[in-house]
């Protein structure tokens, strides 16, 4: 199986299901993500399996020709790189979410989360 499709089975239907709660249950998604700097090591934790996961992702791919191949790519960086960020910087991480949230640009997260899941799920499954 080609990477670039096992990649899009396995991340769109995620970044979708992701997406839709964030619609369907926008409270529960903000308090989530408030509560994280309540627990430091869920935090580092959550850093640390993001980083690995977004590493593994680029070595295996970073692929830069076809959108399918693009949008891939760039969900394996955003992984690593939100991996990272909330290894080196939480703090810094925790105020960014807090002006997203004050900011009330969430629906634009899960409007983007949406557009970009729905892709790879419709690539994957049905294309």
């Amino acid at each position: 199986m080609d990477i670039t499709m096992f990649l899009a089975q396995l991340w769109g239907p995620v970044i979708l299901a992701v997406a839709i709660g964030v619609f369907v249950s926008k409270a529960h998604y903000i308090r989530v993500y408030r509560d994280l700097d309540k627990n430091s090591l869920a935090v580092l934790v959550f850093g640390m399996v993001a980083m690995t996961a977004g590493i593994a992702h680029v070595l295996y791919h970073n692929v830069w020709d076809t959108l399918p191949q693009i949008v891939v790519s760039i969900v394996g960086w955003g992984l690593l790189i939100k991996g990272a960020a909330f290894i080196v910087a939480p703090q810094q991480v925790d105020k960014a979410g807090n002006a997203w949230a004050k900011l009330k640009l969430i629906p634009y997260a899960g409007t983007a989360m949406l557009v970009i899941g729905g892709y790879l799920t419709w690539f994957a499954y049905f294309a």
